[in-house]
């Protein structure tokens, strides 16, 4: 089966994307996504550069993430990400049903 692709803003994504969804994200010093809920999808984040802490609101958690590792958030977590460094944190984020 062939899947044809469409260029936008410098990346390949699928003309009817199906399931999966990701993004590379941005956080500077002391910046913070807002709290968040994953709804029916699952997520995985995978830190590229820097230090990020994810949090999680029931139960009230919090990871550190370095480069290279990854967190599975189920689906229906509520949660945030946090840059608490003073260095820039570069971070991918991937979602599926």
């Amino acid at each position: 089966m062939i899947i044809r692709s469409t260029r936008r803003a410098g990346r390949l994504i699928p003309s009817r994307p199906r399931g999966l969804r990701s993004r590379v994200v941005t956080l500077r010093p002391g910046e913070a996504m807002a709290w968040h809920s994953t709804q029916r999808r699952e997520e995985l984040i995978l830190l590229l550069e820097g230090t990020l802490q994810v949090e999680l609101a029931r139960p009230s958690r919090r990871r550190r993430l370095r480069a290279g590792q990854c967190a599975f958030l189920p689906p229906r977590t509520t949660h945030r990400l946090v840059n608490h460094t003073k260095h820039t944190v570069r971070y991918v984020y991937v979602t599926g049903s």
